[in-house]
């Protein structure tokens, strides 16, 4: 062979095997090795929703070492990164852009807010990257059409009319007054509240608001004492209720409460102590004192990995859309993708994770469940009124 042609064959074969390296790497999925699948979220960790971040946290990041421990997912095991994002869309966008394109994440699951998942879901469904358990109540959240995205929460604005309905029909209210959060998580539910109660002829007596960066809601209470409400409504964060309720207390005005499912987490009694005793809590979480095998079993699971914190409405939250996210993988089989995950979640239609009520996701629908319940918090306990 002439020394041109010998030449021209090593660098063909040089750049074939180059290219086929190239293949390769474009081939590979993100977030899949060998020995584990890394997956990311971004909480607010560093915000008035802190508190229950950190135990949403705490309750999937248990599940995710329960599984490792117990060999992994088809022998990989899971790789959960964890971001703050401090409940500002803007900084949730770069998280997001972090965790996709520089830790190159195979999925995003169980993450907290409805105005910061709202702020990447162009992005994430752009990429294919699929979001399980985005935790808010919006409707693109939790009825969604992306075909990434796996809801686990009702929809807020019809969570805000079970509450109405709960107060008229059950509690037999005549006079409700309304304190949101000004944003789209505490306005979803209050626009349903407004629709339920015009559909009982009923207006609400007063309405009062707060902005998630506020420290002091004194004169949110006093404008609804005024008014002289049977009920309040209460769609807000646990930071902000447990201020309300405080001062409500220090006014001694006791109408009867009927809180956001935020408000079922132990974290309040922390905040809010004995001013929590009577309020009635939304349910879309299990209550700790449930006897059930499935809590018994997530209550064991949180206390081996996180002795340190109690369960509750966020840890079975995070928990359950660590749950989801491992089942879909299994299902999905040993040669892991993105549109395999989705096939597999798609596939399991009528899914109990115990902790949080069934979903029912199909092709068709990805979204969260459409039931609710009620507990009453009891002498520190929450004591179950209604069931799912």
């Amino acid at each position: 062979m002439k020394a041109g042609v010998r030449t021209y064959v090593k660098v063909a074969l040089a750049l074939g095997a180059a290219l086929g390296i190239c293949i390769a790497a474009v081939a590979a999925e993100p977030g899949i090795a060998k020995d584990k699948i890394v997956i990311g979220a971004f909480l607010p960790l560093q915000s008035g929703l802190a508190a229950g971040a950190s135990q949403l946290r705490d309750g999937a990041d248990a599940y995710f070492k329960h599984v490792n421990d117990t060999g992994g997912i088809h022998g990989r095991k899971i790789e959960w990164v964890v971001e703050n994002d401090s409940y500002d869309p803007q900084q949730t966008m770069a998280v997001a852009k972090k965790l996709v394109d520089r830790d190159g994440v195979f999925a995003i699951v169980s993450t907290l807010g409805t105005a910061t998942n709202l702020a990447v879901l162009p992005y994430l469904a752009q990429r294919g990257v699929p979001l399980i358990n985005p935790a808010g109540g919006h409707e693109r959240l939790n009825a969604p059409t992306d075909k990434n995205v796996f809801g686990m929460l009702p929809v807020a604005k019809k969570t805000g009319i079970d509450m109405a309905e709960y107060a008229v029909g059950t509690l037999d209210a005549k006079r409700v007054a309304i304190f949101y959060q000004n944003d789209p998580w505490g306005k979803d539910p209050r626009d349903g509240q407004i629709d339920a109660l015009a559909k009982r002829g009923l207006k609400p007596v007063a309405e009062a608001s707060y902005m998630p960066s506020d420290i002091d809601v004194s004169a949110q209470v006093v404008a609804l004492q005024k008014a002289q409400p049977d009920v309040v409504l209460m769609n807000v964060i646990a930071k902000h209720g447990a201020m309300f309720l405080k001062e409500a207390q220090r006014l001694g005005w006791k109408p009867k409460f009927i809180a956001s499912n935020v408000m079922g987490d132990p974290v309040v009694l922390d905040l809010a102590g004995s001013a929590m005793e009577g309020v009635i809590v939304n349910l879309i979480t299990a209550v700790e004192t449930m006897d059930t095998p499935a809590i018994k079993k997530a209550n064991e699971i949180l206390a081996k990995y996180h002795p340190e914190t109690k369960p509750g409405y966020f840890t079975y939250l995070g928990m359950a859309g660590a749950m989801a996210f491992v089942e879909g993988a299994k299902r999905a089989g040993k040669d892991l993708t993105r549109p395999k995950l989705i096939a597999a979640l798609e596939s399991l239609g009528r899914f109990e994770t115990g902790v949080v009520p069934p979903v029912n996701w199909s092709t068709a629908n990805h979204g969260g469940p459409t039931t609710h319940g009620y507990a009453v918090w009891k002498e520190g306990k929450l004591a179950p009124l209604k069931g799912w």
